[in-house]
């Protein structure tokens, strides 16, 4: 391990090397390819993250680190990598701390056959003591693969010592698989027997309130087209009447960065025509019928709220907080009792929900509710077409993260005997 605490000048720029010099292997941390570029470069922040946050400082840190680089430049799917580094991690936490190991070397092929047996940490289930047996063997697989085309005889012997012993058994040879899977079986029937009578009922406000998030983003661009032909002078107010199901007309004022300074704040600082810098103020609800007030997007709390992404506890007082934490309990989520923060909706991939940095700290320093339309509108495309899957056929979430556009998983067939032709698309998933 380099024991200068000085970052060599030419990686000072390098996200990668500032988290991890020093606490990780020169071997491991100036890894290159044949083309000399540093693997570490490709590992996807949250799962580079993950790692350092998670798993430094332990003694299966480098032999992770160097799995964490094979799994990367191995093409698997950035999530597919954080669950498999995360279970594991959990997995070697807990057979370390139960048999006071300090290193990789000391743990034994007899204290995995011992946890997967359930002979310890009975608390355990048997899905939990299947997978770690799954999942190791995924990391081995790849890495003697790997290791063994990618690197001369000289380097592979440098890094074979961080590489983790070869078990020798897999889930194959216990029970405990069998009784895995006959218990997920067993337990998905029980799942989908409960909540198979829900099902309709789920579809209709599903489509329900796509329906009206769509509609919204129609009125949207409308008002942002009338404000390009006309050449309106921003800010725009705007209505149109939500007729399906709320019966309400809906109030909004339609702004641009620079607008909304302008007006609000003060400023006069000119930025350029962007499409992505307009968005919305909700102004009120009332309803067609008398004209009281009305609910308005079924969203609004979400943003009231302030939950939409990482909500973050230090601009959050007791009470906002205390609203927050009986809003998600209201709707079933999870709260942690030790004090760590709950995001049901934090994205993994940009451009679904997140409002943006410039919104997120106007809503924070102001009693307005604003809107930025098309991050919702991607993502509820994106829960539309997993609510029609589930709805329609029961499917589970390890199933709908299977689902691709490829011919391995998707086959479409045509019926030619309706007008126009109807396709039908029907997706090929292992079940879980």
């Amino acid at each position: 391990m380099n024991s200068s605490m000085e970052l060599p000048v030419k990686f000072q720029d390098k996200a990668w090397a500032k988290l991890l010099f020093g606490k990780l292997p020169d071997k491991i941390l100036f890894l290159t390819d044949p083309n000399g570029n540093f693997y570490w470069e490709q590992v996807e922040e949250k799962n580079l993250k993950y790692f350092a946050r998670q798993c430094l400082g332990n003694p299966w840190a480098n032999h992770f680190g160097l799995a964490l680089l094979c799994l990367t430049d191995r093409r698997l799917t950035p999530s597919s990598i954080m669950n498999i580094t995360s279970v594991l991690n959990a997995r070697f936490r807990d057979l370390f701390n139960h048999f006071k190991l300090t290193k990789v070397e000391d743990l034994l092929p007899s204290h995995v056959e011992m946890y997967v047996t359930g002979q310890i940490l009975q608390e355990h289930s048997d899905r939990q003591r299947q997978s770690i047996l799954t999942l190791y063997n995924t990391f081995m697989f790849n890495l003697k693969k790997w290791i063994g085309t990618q690197f001369t005889d000289e380097v592979q012997q440098d890094l074979a010592q961080y590489q983790l012993p070869v078990l020798p058994f897999d889930n194959r040879d216990f029970s405990v698989r069998i009784k895995a899977i006959t218990n997920a079986k067993n337990k998905r029937k029980e799942d989908t027997s409960a909540v198979t009578p829900l099902l309709p009922e789920i579809r209709a406000i599903g489509h329900l309130r796509w329906n009206q998030v769509s509609r919204l983003r129609e009125a949207y661009r409308k008002a942002v087209q009338s404000v390009k032909d006309d050449n309106l002078t921003l800010p725009v107010d705007f209505y149109y009447d939500e007729s399906e199901y709320a019966n309400e007309r809906w109030h909004f004022t339609l702004w641009d960065i620079s607008s909304y300074e302008h007006e609000i704040e003060g400023k006069n600082q000119y930025r350029e025509p962007n499409d992505k810098a307009y968005f919305l103020e909700y102004i009120k609800a009332e309803k067609l019928d008398d004209g009281s007030a009305g609910e308005g997007p079924w969203f609004l709390d979400l943003l009231r709220l302030r939950l939409l992404g990482q909500w973050d506890t230090q601009y959050t007082g007791e009470e906002h907080r205390a609203k927050v934490m009986e809003y998600l309990n209201h709707w079933g989520y999870d709260v942690n009792e030790d004090g760590k923060t709950t995001a049901p909706f934090l994205p993994r991939n940009p451009g679904l929900l997140i409002q943006g940095l410039y919104l997120t700290k106007k809503q924070r320093t102001t009693n307005k509710v604003f809107i930025n339309i098309e991050p919702i509108y991607a993502a509820c495309m994106f829960a539309r077409f997993a609510l029609d899957i589930i709805t329609s056929s029961g499917a589970r979430i390890n199933e709908l993260l299977q689902i691709s556009y490829d011919k391995e998983c998707c086959i479409i067939t045509v019926d030619k005997s309706v007008s126009p032709p109807k396709k039908n698309y029907i997706f090929r998933l292992d079940p879980m």
